[in-house]
């Protein structure tokens, strides 16, 4: 495994963080399994939303810390205030909700993040800055970021924060991948556009993309969302050139698109979401694959 630093975060955060949609209570044996073998591999870095399984997620993660008693060895990369039914949710009532049922599914009384789910371009950013650090006074996190946050609004955010004597933005948790999307996947999700890359590359502000390896594109999985999203003539071609490195390197396609967002300059951390112990330790393999920035360039433009 290899780690990176956070700011507020108190230990290094493992540069492959395990997604938690397949947990279920429906199978804690397979979830524990699957948990097992991220933590042997090094991984210490979970994460969550409130919007995943309606809180199955959190429960399932809830009983195998308490069964393993290691809940000091995670870093819980937890999120909330999505948009249900239409209705925005980036509001202080919703924070704290969203916070108090994660860690009473989780039996915790301390998330090691809170991240808004979803922005709320209406809504000030310092007003966000303002609920999160009421949370952070209180011990119930230790750090706040955002998801689909356009990266201006962490700067302004920071700058405020700043000024006010309080602790600012940690992170961010847009889409980085090798796959350009046509449209979002899901409503008002962001992907990385060039200018926002630079951004992160000049800031070193920490990116945790989802979809890192390209939401299961170079995997070759062929679903309805997949082919909206992702079937496109440029990601065509970016996956013959993942296979044509696949095939010298001995990797699967799945672990060089993932190889190529970890290979990214910025402070990149990576979300994956392997449903067993053999996809996860292919998605593992990305990170033994260096590749330079002339190979980067390769696999996106084809030159």
């Amino acid at each position: 495994m290899r780690y990176g630093d956070v700011p507020n975060i108190d230990k290094p955060v493992s540069r492959i963080v395990l997604g938690s949609i397949p947990f279920t209570m429906d199978d804690l044996d397979g979830t524990a399994a699957l948990i097992d073998a991220y933590r042997l591999a090094g991984g210490n870095t979970i994460d969550l939303s409130h919007v995943y399984r309606s809180g199955g997620c959190h429960r399932a993660l809830g009983e195998y810390m308490k069964t393993r008693k290691c809940r000091d060895a995670l870093i819980l990369f937890d999120k909330g205030c999505h948009h249900y039914g239409g209705v925005r949710r980036v509001t202080r009532e919703a924070m704290a909700s969203d916070i108090q049922d994660n860690h009473a599914n989780l039996g915790v009384t301390m998330t090691d993040f809170f991240v808004p789910h979803r922005d709320d371009p209406l809504v000030p950013v310092e007003k966000i800055v303002d609920w999160a650090n009421e949370h952070i006074r209180a011990g119930r996190i230790k750090a706040f970021g955002g998801s689909n946050f356009l990266h201006h609004r962490f700067a302004e955010g920071n700058g405020y924060a700043t000024a006010k004597g309080l602790q600012g933005f940690s992170a961010s948790s847009p889409n980085l991948s090798l796959a350009s999307p046509n449209e979002p996947m899901w409503t008002e999700c962001l992907s990385l556009d060039p200018v926002a890359r630079d951004w992160y590359a000049e800031s070193g502000f920490p990116v945790f993309s989802w979809s890192s390896g390209g939401g299961g594109f170079f995997a070759g999985i062929d679903t309805p969302d997949i082919r909206r999203v992702y079937h496109n003539r440029i990601n065509f071609g970016r996956l013959e050139r993942v296979k044509e490195f696949a095939k010298k390197l001995g990797a699967t396609p799945t672990a060089v698109s993932l190889a190529w967002t970890l290979n990214q300059p910025v402070n990149i951390f990576a979300l994956i979401g392997p449903t067993d112990p053999s996809q996860l330790a292919d998605n593992l393999t990305a990170l033994d694959i260096s590749l330079t920035p002339d190979e980067l360039r390769y696999l996106e433009h084809g030159c």
